[in-house]
């Protein structure tokens, strides 16, 4: 009797340890997954010097190359992530989706003219918008309450890893400046897709939510909604000016061309260890703090940038303070977003990170006029200051516990 009495402890301890480890690799293998699906968001603009002279594309052909990849990518993420919440299913989704994305990529130096390169840029968005939402929220379901921010930082972040492995892996298979060698970009994605058929995580299921349309949860969450958008849309345009404009800043400050992009990588590398930083940190201070904390801090930094004139140390000190603080807020608004709308954690997963591109995109070239007017730190000042009016508006986001989605009333969490 004894020994049955010690026995049965020892094996539930030994089953939870087992799951535990089959959760931790579960989400490695995703946010893997999420490093390969992300290094081919940024895979044309390298291939577009030889795409110019060799498939006889203009400049602007390649502009809308990007555009169908980046607007099925962002505005496809939340209805995917809808039906998968609906259904409960969508375990293949991620592995499903990352091969339709190295395939697409695969296949631009193969393809023949504007039509097929839209079609191989077009399988890339809609393989990013396939894995994004139910990637995401398995990360988020497999973890513990307690420790969600750090698992989605590390998820997070392998992404943002992945934004610069990209224009790596092009240098890696263009052979002797030809384009031929492109299929060699599937490679890592069909590994990835292995590893996630295999480990990744199984759903819980759609928790009564299959009947609820994505109007009728739209409706019923309009107001958290909104200001969590509107949070993500401020942000997001402070970001995505600095990402574009930045080097041509450290240029007009005195900047060389080889130390204007360092300053880049210098931004983008802080950014990801902000993300990390503050996803982790949204575990203990919580979630709305980390956001509104990060999003005032990254101000001086970027009001710094855009009135420093001569290039030197603090120029760079200023570069990495506006990166890590922007992106400090980024996860944690993801995983705020994931606790606000219970029950389609997927949606909402592909609506944070698909907006976080798509609204970051629509926003350069309006800046951009204006900068051809009034002058490029004009509209560095204008978007560094834009993350006052998004901790601002955090600051009146509801908590979880005060809405109710669809009928069924959120559980309180730690915000």
């Amino acid at each position: 009797m004894v020994v049955q009495v010690l026995a049965a402890p020892t094996a539930v301890v030994g089953q939870q340890s087992h799951a535990s480890r089959r959760s931790v690799l579960g989400a490695g293998s995703l946010a893997l997954g999420h490093l390969v699906n992300d290094s081919y968001a940024y895979i044309l603009p390298p291939l577009l010097p030889l795409l110019l002279t060799q498939s006889g594309l203009t400049l602007g052909m390649g502009a809308a190359l990007v555009a169908i990849q980046q607007l099925a990518s962002a505005f496809l993420q939340p209805m995917f992530g809808h039906w998968a919440d609906r259904t409960g299913e969508g375990r293949w989704m991620p592995w499903t989706g990352v091969l339709l994305s190295g395939c697409g990529a695969a296949a631009l130096g193969l393809v023949p003219g504007f039509g097929g390169l839209g079609l191989a840029m077009l399988a890339t968005g809609v393989g990013s918008a396939l894995f994004h939402p139910v990637s995401a929220a398995l990360v988020a379901q497999a973890a513990p309450t307690h420790q969600r921010g750090f698992w989605m930082s590390a998820y997070i972040s392998a992404g943002n890893l992945g934004l610069g492995v990209g224009p790596l892996l092009v240098g890696l298979v263009l052979v002797g400046g030809s384009l031929h060698g492109t299929w060699l970009l599937a490679i890592p994605a069909v590994i990835a897709a292995c590893l996630m058929w295999w480990l990744a995580p199984k759903r819980p299921g759609p928790h009564g939510r299959h009947t609820t349309s994505l109007y009728g949860i739209l409706k019923a969450n309009w107001r958290i909604l909104g200001m969590l958008i509107g949070v993500v849309a401020l942000r997001s345009w402070a970001s995505t000016t600095l990402v574009t404009f930045l080097p041509t800043l450290a240029t007009q400050a005195g900047a060389a061309a080889t130390e204007a992009a360092q300053v880049l990588t210098v931004f983008l590398i802080s950014g990801a260890l902000g993300g990390f930083v503050g996803g982790a940190a949204a575990d203990k201070l919580g979630r709305d703090q980390v956001v509104i904390g990060s999003l005032l801090l990254s101000v001086p930094f970027g009001l710094y940038l855009a009135f420093q004139d001569q290039f030197g140390p603090s120029f760079w000190i200023a570069a990495a303070g506006s990166g890590f603080f922007l992106n400090g807020s980024w996860i944690s608004l993801t995983v705020r977003g994931q606790e606000s709308v219970p029950g389609s954690i997927a949606m909402m997963s592909g609506l944070m990170l698909g907006l976080s591109v798509g609204l970051g995109g629509i926003a350069v070239t309006p800046f951009g006029i204006i900068a051809e007017h009034y002058g490029l730190p004009v509209v560095i000042g204008l978007t560094a200051t834009l993350p006052v009016l998004g901790a601002v508006l955090m600051r009146f986001v509801p908590k979880p516990g005060d809405v109710r989605s669809a009928g069924v009333e959120a559980r309180t969490v730690r915000c």
